[in-house]
C-alpha cells in the first residue's frame, strides 16, 4: 500500500494559514481504532447528518486526527466521532475534513484517506 501513495496525486487540500502549517507538523500517534461517525455539511446545529457509519483511524495528533474510511467526505463537512469504548459522554469529538486521498483497492472497492482537524469536543 506503502507504494501506491506514493504514486497518487496529492490531497486536496483547503487553503492553508501559518497555524495549520505548525499542526502539520505536530508529533502524530498511532491510533488504530474503529469509530462510528456522523458527517454533516457544516454546522451542527439543528442539521441532520448527510451520513453515517463506521470509519478506522489510523493516527492523530493534539489537533487532528488521519481517517480511512469507504465514503469521500467533502472539504469542510464535519465528522462527528463517536467512540463507544469511552462511554458516550466522554467519547463525541467533531473535526473538519481538510483533505481527501482515494485509495484504490482490489479487494475491498475504492477507500480514502481523510484528513481531519479537530474543531470541538462536545458530549450528548
Amino acid at each position: 500500500m506503502a507504494s501506491r501513495l506514493n504514486e497518487m496525486e496529492p490531497p486536496v487540500r483547503l487553503d492553508r494559514d501559518a497555524s495549520s502549517s505548525n499542526r502539520r507538523q505536530e508529533a502524530r500517534v498511532e491510533d488504530r481504532h474503529w469509530y462510528t461517525y456522523e458527517i454533516y455539511e457544516s454546522r451542527l446545529d439543528g442539521a441532520e447528518a448527510v451520513v453515517e457509519g463506521r470509519l478506522f483511524s489510523l493516527n492523530r495528533s493534539a489537533h487532528g486526527i488521519l481517517l480511512l474510511m469507504r465514503e469521500s467526505p467533502h472539504a469542510r463537512q464535519l465528522i462527528v466521532l463517536y467512540n463507544p469504548r469511552l462511554g458516550w459522554h466522554r467519547s463525541t469529538m467533531v473535526y473538519e475534513v481538510c483533505w481527501v486521498r482515494a485509495l484504490s483497492t482490489d479487494s475491498d472497492g475504492d477507500q480514502f484517506l481523510v484528513g481531519c482537524r479537530l474543531t470541538t469536543a462536545m458530549s450528548r
